[in-house]
């Protein structure tokens, strides 16, 4: 098949996959991990370079925490990932949350009702949050922290009933917040 070949797949969940998880295992760089409208009660975990991961309703592809599972998506130590297109909520931790990368990526998400973070990057640098809603969150809607040059930019997203809008703890160089609503 493709994948033999070396060209880029798309996985279906739940057609291909029953979990996200499962799809986001299955997945070589350049894949694309599609995800049905569906409830998701799972903490998806990328340790692979270059897949994106989207949904195909914002509003109907939901991953739900039960405020039992730490983080919705987290991707750690695997550059250029893309999370699109989806809603994470009741995490005891973050929505979405990228560690260690290189280029990263999170476009037309919402995060509401998190313990800690709504969208979060941490020691990473060359990224984009864009079309964004985090809302719910104890600490703050967005952070992008701990990088210099951060070489990332926040726009056209909105952050509203969080502890913060936005925090960045050791955090500088080419980071931009830019057309973008930060509310209490």
């Amino acid at each position: 098949g493709p994948a033999a070949r070396g060209k880029p797949v798309t996985i279906r969940v739940p057609a291909d996959s029953k979990t996200i998880q499962g799809a986001v295992d299955r997945a070589k760089p350049g894949d694309l991990v599609l995800v049905s409208p569906g409830v998701y009660h799972e903490a998806v975990v990328v340790t692979t370079d270059r897949i994106v991961l989207r949904g195909l309703d914002r509003n109907k592809v939901i991953l739900d925490g039960r405020y039992q599972l730490e983080n919705g998506v987290k991707v750690i130590d695997a550059n250029g990932v893309a999370v699109e297109n989806m809603t994470a909520m009741n995490y005891t931790h973050n929505g979405f949350f990228w560690t260690g990368v290189t280029g990263y990526r999170g476009s037309y998400l919402t995060a509401y009702r998190t313990g800690d973070y709504g969208v979060y990057a941490f020691d990473s640098t060359d990224g984009q949050f864009d079309h964004i809603y985090a809302a719910g969150s104890r600490d703050a809607g967005f952070y992008i922290g701990q990088c210099f040059p951060c070489n990332a930019v926040i726009t056209d997203s909105v952050s509203e009933w969080n502890g913060l809008g936005y925090s960045g703890t050791n955090a500088g160089g080419d980071l931009i917040l830019t057309n973008s609503v930060w509310r209490m």
